[in-house]
């Protein structure tokens, strides 16, 4: 998929249970934007200058983008906005009852003192998550404003796509998708967000494109049997779980195929980000498209035989 930098995907919070994973999480903002100090939040006021988020739209969050917020959202914020909104407070529990505990402890240690504080808190809360609000209100929004180097380019000049079967892992609005799909026999677009499946869906069906087939899963859960795929693809979407997504890509691509992931900032260039170093270290090998407009970097491997 296309994603923001450094958030996307699976939703590492230290829970068991389907939909959540095990292991260290390499693909944050610290991981992938070379270190700089800019607050989330603040990335994402200046790729979504128009989104206006508020409160309610947290209640459009799914469970594994509620499963994310105790980790993801600051503790005083998200504790002060809980003790106001009781409401919320409920549904959020009740939608992904494995943060029950977590959320509980936060109300019960922040609250506001003034409506100027609890106002602060609220914007504090959704602007950290004002991503996962775009892609339930607007995903076209997202897709326009994600600011997400992309060229199909990236791809066609290390691997070739003609009839083979192509899963692009945390597909977004499908740009992947919709890019490759020309060249490849059949796409499989997994997407865990349902509003992003419904978009990939109908934009198929107004393009009249039979290969595109939209499932629901993660990275690290693909509902695919093994050796499925020859090629599967990623676009900033990779290292909330790392060793379950490793597994899960040996498992689905076919001995021989490949698994390609793409980073579309000029951060992934950098040493000594951990999730590139991982990835170093699993057998993929770097690479970089240049076509005069995009610069594109990218980790490759040929699943072994």
């Amino acid at each position: 998929m296309l994603g923001t930098p450094g958030r996307r995907c699976c939703w590492e919070v230290g829970l068991g249970g389907t939909g959540f994973c095990r292991g260290a999480r390499l693909n944050s903002p610290s991981d992938t934007d070379g270190g700089s100090d800019v607050a989330y939040a603040e990335l994402l006021k200046g790729m979504f200058p128009d989104l206006d988020p508020g409160v309610d739209d947290l209640f459009l969050l799914e469970a594994h983008e509620i499963a994310e917020l105790p980790a993801r959202v600051p503790e005083r914020a998200l504790g002060a906005v809980l003790h106001a909104h009781p409401r919320l407070h409920r549904f959020l529990i009740t939608r992904c009852p494995a943060v029950a505990e977590q959320l509980a402890e936060l109300v019960t240690t922040h609250h506001p003192h003034r409506v100027d504080d609890l106002a602060a808190c609220e914007q504090a809360v959704v602007w950290e998550v004002a991503d996962l609000i775009a892609y339930q209100r607007a995903p076209e929004y997202y897709e326009v404003n994600a600011g997400i180097e992309w060229a199909v380019g990236a791809v066609t000049e290390s691997v070739a796509l003609e009839d083979k079967v192509v899963i692009d892992a945390c597909a977004g609005t499908g740009r992947v998708t919709f890019d490759v799909a020309p060249y490849a026999r059949h796409v499989f677009a997994v997407e865990p967000v349902a509003t992003l499946r419904r978009f990939i869906r109908d934009k198929a069906a107004g393009l009249q494109l039979d290969n595109v087939f939209v499932l629901d899963g993660f990275l690290h859960a693909i509902p695919l049997p093994p050796a499925s795929a020859d090629v599967l693809l990623t676009c900033q979407a990779i290292g909330w779980c790392l060793a379950d997504e490793l597994a899960e890509i040996e498992r689905v691509v076919t001995p021989g195929g490949v698994a390609m992931h793409l980073f579309g900032t000029a951060d992934a260039a950098r040493p000594g980000n951990p999730l590139f170093e991982a990835l170093r270290d699993h057998g993929y090998h770097p690479r970089t498209y240049q076509d005069g407009t995009h610069t594109i970097h990218s980790y490759i491997k040929t699943i072994a035989t």
